[in-house]
């Protein structure tokens, strides 16, 4: 019977190298390349993260209804009204030259808590925009609300 598989040595130690790089690309294919990050790909920001820093101030409009009518005062900021929310839970507002500090937490994704004690609702929040509300009754049918709208 005739042997099928017959190789010199030197066929055979080309074939053993051939098989060896074979092995060892597929290996470093295999660990290399998952460890590989892309560059161009960002991580997606926390409610907090996207909050905290420098804002301007679009809108502040505040509503007293009263008696069945509203009551709308409305304060539209200018270039050097700003809203700084900082990582130490405080927020430093300079709104038309009056200045104040006040804290701030989040409750959740979508409520912050200002104060301890002022719960306003996330509207929007994007890289630009950031919107939110708080609604409190006063009365039977009487309430205040207050929409503040903030722009980077």
């Amino acid at each position: 019977m005739k042997k099928l598989l017959q190789f010199s040595h030197r066929e055979f130690l080309l074939l053993k190298t051939y098989w060896l790089l074979v092995f060892m690309l597929t290996m470093a294919t295999v660990f290399y390349l998952p460890a590989c990050k892309k560059s161009d790909k960002k991580e997606e920001q926390t409610t907090i993260e996207k909050i905290q820093g420098k804002w301007q101030l679009d809108s502040d409009i505040q509503n007293h209804h009263r008696s069945g009518e509203d009551n709308i005062d409305t304060i539209t900021g200018d270039p050097g009204d700003i809203v700084d929310f900082r990582t130490d839970g405080k927020v430093y507002s300079d709104i038309g030259g009056f200045k104040d500090t006040s804290t701030y937490a989040l409750s959740g994704d979508t409520k912050m808590i200002f104060d301890g004690t002022q719960v306003f609702d996330i509207i929007t929040l994007t890289a630009n925009s950031f919107i939110f509300h708080n609604k409190e009754t006063t009365g039977p049918s009487d309430f205040d609300e207050v929409t503040i709208t903030l722009k980077k």
